[in-house]
């Protein structure tokens, strides 16, 4: 059965969609808008479901990894900080699936090992693995597009930069929309897209290897501002200002995460991220979003933990976002 073309605000939140293929049955009336005017639903740390405490602490926290303290009592330490560092439960193929068209990949070495890992904190799985469920889901749904954002690197040569890059495009092929040929987000529509079988527009936030392959999309066009702050009151001032004046020829990442400080952590070190700050934040994003469009001055990205929350409930908010 053939969609409405679009739905009240009132009317919206009742329709029923498919998260696992929602950009391929997208309405008609959106395929020629670039994809910076939808509204898409993303994952912050979206490898850290598989965050694992054997390998010790990872170099994105430099201060942890020099900790005497740390060391004499990592078996007490790890898994509080595992608890406070994992923002997600599911893996990328199960994200996919529940709808996220947005990923944030943290990058680091492991001592005497040529892989790379996705970091948080601690260690999780081999980053080219992550990148091969991917594939493996865009294979199957030809007409789903992600968009990867290569955030942070850590202890990070440059020659493990290229050997990465080689084979983030090599694992995608043909599927990687490059940016020599697009060159804007403006024409990034799913027209175009799907006429040239486009599915995966990688953002690399290293700006000598964008020059080194031109197929990486630069960090300038994907602003992603962090407002770092456990006050909810302050995230929603801070969301709504810098949406509202985002760059309407750029994708933009709203964060809709709440991130936690030392002390914080250390006086809830028995509960987690999730029952100390991720549902709180969650409940607010929603209120947030309830009066928002799709379009320039829209949410674009809307980034968020736990996204099996309540059901994948913002995901499915943030996807019919665009029948409004």
């Amino acid at each position: 059965m053939e969609k409405p073309p679009l739905f009240s605000n009132s009317e919206i939140f009742n329709y029923e969609i498919s998260l696992s293929d929602w950009i391929s049955n997208l309405p008609e009336r959106l395929h020629a808008a670039p994809l910076s005017w939808l509204t898409i639903p993303g994952s912050h740390d979206s490898g850290s479901y598989g965050l694992k405490t054997k390998h010790g602490i990872a170099p994105d926290k430099p201060g942890l990894q020099k900790s005497l303290l740390v060391k004499i009592f990592s078996f007490i330490v790890l898994p509080i900080i595992k608890r406070w560092t994992k923002t997600q439960n599911l893996t990328i193929t199960d994200q996919l699936l529940n709808g996220i068209r947005y990923f944030d990949f943290r990058v680091a070495s492991m001592k005497n090992e040529d892989d790379l890992y996705f970091v948080h904190g601690l260690y999780g799985d081999k980053i080219l693995d992550l990148c091969k469920e991917i594939d493996n889901f865009l294979t199957t749904y030809s007409k789903e597009i992600v968009i990867l954002d290569f955030q942070h690197f850590y202890s990070v040569s440059d020659e493990q930069h290229k050997r990465l890059i080689g084979k983030i495009t090599e694992i995608f092929g043909s599927k990687v929309c490059p940016f020599m040929e697009f060159k804007s987000p403006d024409r990034t529509s799913l027209k175009n897209l799907w006429s040239n079988k486009y599915q995966v527009l990688v953002y690399y936030r290293n700006e000598e290897m964008c020059k080194y392959n031109p197929k990486l999309w630069p960090s300038l066009l994907l602003p992603n501002p962090w407002a770092n702050t456990m006050d909810v009151n302050y995230l929603v001032k801070f969301l709504t200002k810098n949406v509202e004046s985002r760059d309407e020829h750029a994708f933009y990442v709203t964060q809709g995460v709440l991130t936690p400080d030392n002390k914080c952590v250390v006086l809830n070190w028995t509960t987690t991220l999730y029952h100390k700050l991720a549902k709180k934040c969650n409940e607010n994003l929603v209120l947030w979003l309830k009066d928002k469009t799709t379009g320039p001055r829209g949410p674009n990205i809307a980034m968020i933990d736990f996204i099996e929350w309540k059901d994948a409930h913002i995901p499915k908010i943030v996807v019919k976002m665009n029948y409004r």
